[in-house]
C-alpha cells in the first residue's frame, strides 16, 4: 500500500483593505440584485505571495483583493 500524503490546507485571511473592499463589493451586489448569489475564490500562490480573485455567479463580475503591497 502506497503511503499517504497529508491533505493540503487551504487558509486564507483577508487583510482590512481586502476586506472593506469585499464588503462593499458585496453591498453593492445586495443593493442591485436584492441577494448576495453565490461566490467562486480563486487562490493563485506566487512564491512570495497569493494572487486572490473573488468571482460572483450572480453578476459575472469579478473582485481582485490581491495585494501585492503586502508581499
Amino acid at each position: 500500500m502506497p503511503l499517504k500524503m497529508k491533505n493540503y490546507e487551504i487558509h486564507e485571511v483577508l487583510s482590512d483593505k481586502q476586506q472593506a473592499s469585499y464588503d462593499e463589493w458585496k453591498s453593492h451586489i445586495k443593493a442591485i440584485y436584492g441577494e448576495y448569489g453565490t461566490f467562486t475564490w480563486k487562490v493563485t500562490p506566487t512564491g512570495i505571495g497569493s494572487g486572490l480573485v473573488v468571482y460572483s455567479h450572480k453578476t459575472k463580475t469579478e473582485l481582485d483583493l490581491t495585494d501585492v503591497d503586502s508581499w
